[in-house]
């Protein structure tokens, strides 16, 4: 089965009826419910979802949100002390753009997944960062 990764925007689109991209977010899951994939992300990502769901939208969403993970509906990767020096590699390349540390953690995975299948709404910082190296990112949303 393959895994997809998910970036903090398309959690809160998912979440926010009021953010632009819901409808794109929730149709992108309904349309792909049948097909053979796991979702994925980021403790990183995690947090800042939550915490802009909880903020933009409400607290009991953002419980909600976790729920989902308590459920196994998607997965969370961890970052490894190993990975430190490709963390600092990274920030250092991309410190002209002012990159998020989650953002530098969806690198990593998509390293450790050798795929850079994503949902995200953050077309602007994807279309810029590489994993591997040299591999782009391939945004499924749009």
């Amino acid at each position: 089965m393959k895994s997809i990764i998910v970036d903090t925007g398309f959690w809160l689109a998912i979440n926010n009826e009021n953010d632009r991209y819901h409808k794109a977010a929730i149709s992108w899951l309904i349309e792909n419910s049948d097909k053979p994939y796991r979702l994925v992300t980021t403790w990183l990502v995690l947090c800042e979802a939550f915490y802009l769901i909880k903020n933009l939208v409400s607290y009991s969403k953002a419980t909600a949100f976790i729920e989902t993970y308590h459920r196994q509906e998607f997965d969370v990767h961890d970052l490894s002390i190993e990975q430190s020096g490709r963390i600092l590699e990274l920030l250092k390349k991309y410190e002209d753009i002012d990159l998020d540390f989650a953002d530098i953690s969806i690198i990593l995975l998509a390293e450790h997944l050798g795929s850079g299948e994503l949902l995200t709404v953050d077309n602007r910082d994807f279309n810029i960062l590489r994993w591997s190296r040299n591999k782009h990112f391939k945004n499924l949303l749009f």
